[in-house]
C-alpha cells in the first residue's frame, strides 16, 4: 500500500484542549514541525479563521498569507501552518493590530491585544547555556532561538526580555525569591504567582518551585514555570 503522504489537518478529538477549540468542528490546521511543539502552539492558519474571524476559508487565509500582511516576532510569515505559542508576537501591520499569546486559566492559547510599543519585545525563557570560547556565551530559548552575548552571568532556567527589533537582551529576570512568575503547566497553569522558596533538584527529584498567588501556596517543578518579573 502506497504511503499517502502528510497530513494537513487533525481531527478536533485527537487535539488537547491547550488550543481551546470549538468542539462543533471536525477539522484544523496541524501546525508545522518548528519551534513549539503541536501541544503547546496554534496555528497562524487557526488564529486568522477561527479566533480573529478574518477569513472564512483557506483559500482567502492563503490569501492574507501570500500577501505577507502577518508579521511573528517582527518575521513574516510565509505558511499558514507556522506554528505560534507562548509569548509570541502577532501582528496584522495594514489594520495596525498587534496581539502577545499567553495562556488562559483553563490551559489554553489565546490572543491578548497588546500596543505597537508593547509588540517591540517579548519575554523569552533560557533553556540552555554554552561557553563558545573567551568572553562568548550562547543561549537557547523556549522559543527556538539562539543568541550570543557577552555577559557570562546569564543562566539557565531565568528569563530575558528581548528587543526583536535589534535583537538584543533589554532585561534579565534570574530565578530567584520574590520573582514573579506565569505558571505554564499543571492544575494553576495561567496564574501569575511569587516565588517563595526553591528546593533544589536531586536524584531523586527534579527542582521544585513554592510558589504563592492570592494568599494560596502551591508547588510546582521548575519546568512548569516562567519568571516575567
Amino acid at each position: 500500500m502506497a504511503n499517502k503522504g502528510e497530513t494537513k489537518c487533525l481531527k478536533i478529538s485527537s487535539v488537547r484542549v491547550v488550543s481551546g477549540l470549538d468542539k462543533t468542528k471536525r477539522f484544523i490546521y496541524k501546525q508545522n514541525p518548528g519551534k513549539h511543539t503541536s501541544n503547546t502552539s496554534l496555528s497562524v492558519g487557526y488564529i486568522l479563521k477561527d479566533i480573529l474571524h478574518l477569513a472564512d476559508n483557506t483559500r482567502e487565509v492563503k490569501y492574507i498569507i501570500k500577501n505577507r500582511e502577518i508579521y511573528i516576532d517582527k518575521k513574516k510569515v510565509k505558511d499558514h501552518r507556522f506554528p505560534v505559542g507562548l509569548y509570541d508576537i502577532f501582528e496584522i501591520p495594514k489594520l495596525n493590530k498587534f496581539y502577545r499569546i499567553y495562556y488562559k486559566l483553563n490551559g489554553s492559547l489565546s490572543l491578548k491585544e497588546i500596543t505597537k510599543e508593547e509588540a517591540t519585545f517579548k519575554i523569552c525563557k533560557i533553556k540552555s547555556k554554552k561557553i563558545l570560547g573567551k568572553e562568548k556565551v550562547q543561549l537557547t530559548t523556549n522559543d527556538g532561538r539562539t543568541i550570543i552575548t557577552t555577559n557570562i552571568a546569564y543562566k539557565p532556567k531565568a528569563s530575558i526580555k528581548l528587543d526583536l527589533e535589534e535583537n538584543v537582551i533589554k532585561e534579565y529576570f534570574p530565578l530567584e525569591k520574590g520573582r514573579e512568575v506565569l505558571v505554564i503547566g499543571g492544575k494553576h497553569i495561567g496564574q501569575i504567582a511569587k516565588i517563595e522558596s526553591i528546593k533544589p533538584s536531586n536524584m531523586q527529584r527534579q527542582m521544585l518551585i513554592q510558589l504563592k498567588e492570592s494568599g494560596i501556596d502551591f508547588e510546582t517543578t521548575e519546568k512548569n514555570i516562567v519568571v516575567i518579573n
